[in-house]
C-alpha cells in the first residue's frame, strides 16, 4: 500500500502537515490542496490517506462497489458519540438499517413536520426580535443552534415533552455545540485511536462526557416512548408523530432491535444538530453582505407571501426557487460537511490516472470539488442563478455534492432542505440581516474551524432590521 502509494503526490509530512488548532486545519489543507492538486496522498502510519476532487474520480468514488467501506479505525473514533448508525455501518448492517428508517422520512411524513419547523423558527424569531430593536450586533450562533436541535428534538423524537424529560432535552442541546469539535479532533489525530492514548488526551473527559449526554438522552427518550406503545398512546390515527412514533409503529422499524435503534437516534441527532446550525450561521453571514441577494430574496418572499405573516405551507415551498438557488449556492462555496471517507477494498483506477491501493483511506472534501472552475466558472463569485434549471444542465452529477452521493447519500437531505427553507424564509420575512460593524464584510473575510461540520470561526456575527 505505501508502496504504490508513493507514486500520487503529497507532503512528506503526511497528515502530521495538518495537526495543529483545529481553527488552523481549514487553511492547510487549502496550502496542501494548491500545492499538490486534486488529487493528494497523506501519510497516516498504520494507513494512507488519498483525498480526491475531481468528478470524474468522485464517480467511482460513490459507486464502486471497492469503496463502499468506512474506515474501521476512523468510525471506532467516532462510535461513543455519533453512535453504530448509518454514517459509521457497513455492507449488510447499513442495507437494512437504511431500509428500516427510509419509510419514516417519506416525504407525506416529512410535509407534516413543516408546521414544527415553522413553530421552532418563529421562536428564533422572537429571540432575534430583542436584538433587532437595539440595532446592536450580536451573536446569532447560540440562537441558530437552539432552532437546530429543538427542530430536531421536535421532529424526530417528540412535540410533546414531558416536564421530567426537559432537563436532559436542555443538557442534550448544550451538548450538541461542542461534540463535534471534540471527535474531530479525536479523529485528525490518529496516535489518538487507541483508548490507551486518548486516556492521556486533554480532550479525554469532554469526549467521554459528550457521549455519555448522548447515551443517556436518546435511551430515556426511547424508554419514555415504548412505554407510550405498550399503553397504546402511540400511534393515535389522525395525531401528528415524530420520526420516532414512525419508525415504532411501521413494519420496516421493527427490523431494528431497540439498541440498534437507540444508536441510529444518536447518529441522527448528532449528524444534523451540527450541520443545520453551522449552515444557518454561514448563510445569514452571506446575506449580511450579499444585500442584492438578500432584496432577490425579500422580493420573492413578498410575491409567496403577499406581505403577510401567515405560517408557511407545503404549496409555498416550490414557489420559493430563488431562495433554494440561494441555498444551494451557500452549500456550494461553504459546504456543511467538511470531508467523506472509504476504505478501500481492492486496487481502484481512477480516471485521473491514479491507482488506489487496496487497505488505503480515500476522501473527499467538497469544498474542493464546489470550486472547480470548469464546472463553476468564476467559482469564488456567489451566484444562486447557477442552481436555476437552464443552467444546472449539463453539469457533471458528481460536481455538486453537499449530501454525499451514491447509496450512501445522506437519507436526511429532504428534512434538511426543508428545514433550511423554513427557517431561513421565516427570519427573512422579518428582517434585513446587516454586517456587524466588527464582523465579515466579505465573503473571503468568513473563516472556518474544522469539526465534523463546517463551522464558522468566531460565531455569526450580524446585526438586524425589522422589515415593514
Amino acid at each position: 500500500m505505501f508502496w504504490m502509494a508513493r507514486k500520487i503526490p503529497g507532503p512528506p509530512a503526511g497528515v502530521l502537515r495538518m495537526v495543529g488548532p483545529t481553527e488552523d486545519v481549514f487553511a492547510k489543507a487549502l496550502a496542501v490542496q494548491r500545492e499538490y492538486g486534486n488529487t493528494v496522498r497523506f501519510w497516516a502510519w498504520p494507513v494512507v490517506n488519498v483525498t480526491i476532487s475531481e468528478p470524474e474520480d468522485l464517480e467511482v468514488f460513490y459507486t464502486s462497489p471497492a469503496l463502499q467501506h468506512k474506515p474501521a479505525w476512523i468510525c471506532d473514533m467516532m462510535k461513543p458519540i455519533l453512535g453504530e448508525g448509518l454514517v459509521t455501518l457497513d455492507a449488510d448492517d447499513h442495507r437494512r438499517h437504511r431500509r428500516a428508517i427510509s419509510p419514516s422520512l417519506h416525504l407525506e411524513i416529512l410535509q407534516g413536520f413543516l408546521p414544527l419547523f415553522e413553530q421552532s423558527a418563529r421562536t428564533l424569531c422572537a429571540k432575534m426580535a430583542v436584538h433587532a430593536d437595539t440595532g446592536m450586533s450580536f451573536d446569532a450562533q447560540p440562537m441558530l443552534g437552539a432552532y437546530a436541535a429543538e427542530a430536531i428534538c421536535q421532529t424526530v423524537f417528540s412535540d410533546e415533552w414531558e416536564p421530567e424529560l426537559h432537563a436532559i432535552r436542555d443538557k442534550f442541546v448544550e451538548c450538541q455545540l461542542q461534540a463535534s469539535r471534540v471527535m474531530f479532533y479525536r479523529v485528525m489525530r490518529p496516535w489518538l485511536a487507541w483508548d490507551a492514548t486518548f486516556y492521556f488526551s486533554s480532550r479525554h473527559d469532554e469526549y467521554y462526557e459528550a457521549a455519555s449526554v448522548f447515551e443517556t438522552f436518546v435511551s430515556t427518550v426511547l424508554s419514555h416512548k415504548m412505554k407510550q406503545l405498550e399503553r397504546g398512546v402511540l400511534g393515535t390515527p389522525g395525531k401528528r408523530r415524530a420520526f420516532l412514533d414512525n419508525v415504532l409503529t411501521c413494519p420496516e422499524g421493527k427490523q431494528l432491535t431497540r439498541e440498534e435503534l437507540t444508536e441510529e437516534l444518536k447518529t441522527m441527532s448528532g449528524a444534523a444538530v451540527g450541520t443545520s446550525m453551522d449552515f444557518l450561521c454561514t448563510f445569514l453571514l452571506v446575506m449580511s453582505i450579499k444585500q442584492d441577494v438578500q432584496d432577490r430574496i425579500a422580493r420573492e418572499l413578498d410575491d409567496v407571501f403577499g406581505g403577510s405573516d401567515r405560517p408557511i405551507e407545503t404549496a409555498d415551498l416550490p414557489h420559493l426557487q430563488y431562495l433554494e438557488c440561494a441555498i444551494k449556492e451557500s452549500m456550494r462555496l461553504f459546504p456543511p460537511t467538511f470531508g467523506i471517507s472509504r476504505q478501500a477494498t481492492q486496487d481502484v483506477k481512477l480516471p485521473s490516472g491514479h491507482v488506489l491501493p487496496a487497505g488505503c483511506i480515500v476522501g473527499t472534501v467538497p469544498y474542493f470539488t464546489h470550486r472547480l472552475p470548469r464546472h463553476f466558472p468564476d467559482p469564488e463569485a456567489f451566484r444562486p442563478e447557477r442552481f436555476l434549471p437552464e443552467n444546472s444542465r449539463g453539469r457533471h452529477p458528481y460536481a455538486y455534492v453537499p449530501f454525499s452521493a451514491g447509496v450512501r447519500n445522506c437519507i436526511g437531505q429532504r428534512y434538511a432542505l426543508m428545514s433550511a427553507k423554513t427557517a431561513t424564509s421565516t427570519i427573512l420575512r422579518r428582517f434585513r440581516v446587516l454586517p456587524a460593524l466588527m464582523g465579515p464584510q466579505r465573503l473571503e473575510d468568513i473563516k472556518f474551524v474544522v469539526g465534523i461540520s463546517m463551522a464558522v470561526h468566531g460565531g455569526a456575527p450580524i446585526r438586524l432590521e425589522r422589515r415593514r
